[in-house]
C-alpha cells in the first residue's frame, strides 16, 4: 500500500476508535437519575424508586425516622414529613429524591387541601397548613406596626425582620416572621407590603398595604427547628418557589423557647423585579444585621447571598421584636388614647384575621 494511504488509513482508524471510546466513556459515565411513580408515601406503606444503571446501588435516607429504604430501593413510610432518599454508585455517581410520608387521609384535612377556609389551607405533602394568599379576604387589611406590638396579647411570640426600601414610586416593607402562633401552632411567614413614597413615616404607625397581583414575587421558604437530640435542624415544611405577595406555613407544635425564637431556622429564596431592586433589599438586609456572602453555597445563619435579582438569605438569630413586651406593658402612657384605641382595632381585625386558624386547629388536630 502506498505510505500516504496507508497513513491516512491508521489516521481514521485511530479517529474512529477515539470516536467510540468517547462514546462509551460518555454512556459509562452517565448521570444517575432517579424515578418513581410518586414522591409521597403514607405511613407503613411502601413506593418503589429506580434508577437509570445496572451497576450496584447503594441507597441512603436523610432521615431514617421519617422514611426508611432498602439495599433495592424500596421506601417506607415511618412518619409525616420529608426525607431525601440518595442512591450512589462505586463510581461516584450521585442522585436526590424527595420523598414526602403523608398523614392518613381525614375528612376536614381533605375539604382544607381543595377548599380555603377563611383564607387558610392544609398540604399533605409535607403536612403543613398555610395562608392560600391568592384567594384570602386578610389581604385587605394590609398591615400595621401595631399588629407586631399587640400579639403577645393573643399568645403570639415570634422573631420579626423588616426591610424597607424604596422603588419605583413606592415604599416597600419585606417582613418575616417566626416563631409560635398561640398555644397550638409554631411557623413562618414573609410578606410583601407596599404604599405611596413618603406617605407616611415608618415609624408612626404607618399602614401599608398588601401587595398587589403586579407587585408578587417568586418566594420558596422551608422552615426548620433543632432537634434538641441531635443538634441538627430538621425540616418543617417548604413552601415550593412562585408568586406570592405572603408565603407562610404553620405546624402543630409548642416551642422550647419563644424569647427569642432561636430553635427555628429559615432559609429564603426571592426573585426581585431586578437587579437594582434587590441591591435595595440587600442593604436592607445589612441594616437588620445580617451579613452578605460569596456564594449561595457559603449562606448559613444570619448571612445572604445576591445574584443579580435573586436573594438567598438564612435567618435564625437576629429579631426586631426584643422590645415588643416592653411596648405592649407601658402601651397606653406611650401612645396615648388614640393610639391606644388604634392598637385596639388592629388587635380585633388579627383575632378575625387568626381566628380561622385557630378554627382549623380545633377541627383538625
Amino acid at each position: 500500500m502506498h505510505p500516504i494511504k496507508r497513513a491516512v488509513s491508521l489516521l481514521l482508524a485511530v479517529m474512529l476508535l477515539s470516536f467510540c471510546g468517547m462514546f462509551a466513556f460518555a454512556a459509562e459515565t452517565e448521570p444517575l437519575t432517579i424515578t418513581a411513580p410518586t414522591d409521597c408515601v403514607q405511613r407503613k406503606k411502601t413506593i418503589p424508586l429506580t434508577v437509570n444503571t445496572q451497576d450496584a446501588v447503594t441507597w441512603r435516607s436523610s432521615d431514617t425516622a421519617v422514611a426508611t429504604v432498602d439495599g433495592s430501593g424500596v421506601v417506607t413510610g415511618v412518619k409525616p414529613g420529608t426525607a431525601t432518599i440518595s442512591a450512589s454508585t462505586a463510581d461516584g455517581r450521585t442522585a436526590n429524591y424527595k420523598v414526602y410520608v403523608m398523614r392518613a387521609k381525614m375528612p376536614w384535612r381533605s375539604l382544607l387541601e381543595k377548599h380555603q377556609i377563611l383564607g387558610y389551607r392544609y398540604s399533605y405533602k409535607g403536612d403543613y397548613y398555610y395562608t392560600d394568599d391568592k384567594d384570602c379576604w386578610q389581604r385587605y387589611f394590609g398591615f400595621n406596626f401595631a399588629y407586631d406590638w399587640i400579639a403577645p396579647l393573643m399568645l403570639f411570640e415570634y422573631d420579626y425582620v423588616r426591610v424597607f426600601f424604596t422603588y419605583q414610586g413606592q415604599d416597600w416593607m419585606v417582613q418575616m416572621w417566626k416563631g409560635q402562633y398561640g398555644m397550638v401552632f409554631y411557623g413562618s411567614e414573609v410578606g410583601l407590603y407596599t404604599k405611596p413614597e413618603n406617605e407616611d413615616a415608618a415609624t408612626k404607625f404607618a399602614h401599608y398595604a398588601s401587595a398587589d397581583s403586579a407587585d408578587y414575587l417568586k418566594i420558596g421558604t422551608e422552615l426548620r427547628r433543632q432537634n434538641l437530640l441531635t443538634g441538627e435542624y430538621d425540616l418543617e415544611f417548604e413552601r415550593p418557589y412562585d408568586d406570592y405577595w405572603w408565603c407562610s406555613g404553620f405546624v402543630p407544635g409548642h416551642l422550647r423557647d419563644t424569647t427569642p425564637c432561636d430553635e427555628l431556622r429559615t432559609t429564603t429564596h426571592i426573585t426581585f423585579k431586578d437587579a437594582e431592586m434587590s441591591r435595595m433589599f440587600a442593604e436592607g438586609l445589612t441594616e437588620c444585621g445580617f451579613t452578605e456572602v460569596r456564594s449561595q453555597d457559603a449562606v448559613q445563619s444570619d448571612t445572604y447571598f445576591r445574584d443579580g435579582a435573586d436573594v438567598y438569605l438564612q435567618w435564625q438569630n437576629i429579631s426586631q421584636a426584643a422590645n415588643s413586651h416592653v411596648v405592649q406593658t407601658a402601651v397606653y402612657g406611650t401612645v396615648g388614647f388614640w393610639g391606644f384605641m388604634m392598637m385596639l382595632g388592629a388587635l380585633f381585625l388579627m383575632l378575625i384575621s387568626f381566628g380561622g386558624l385557630g378554627l382549623g386547629l380545633l377541627l383538625l388536630i
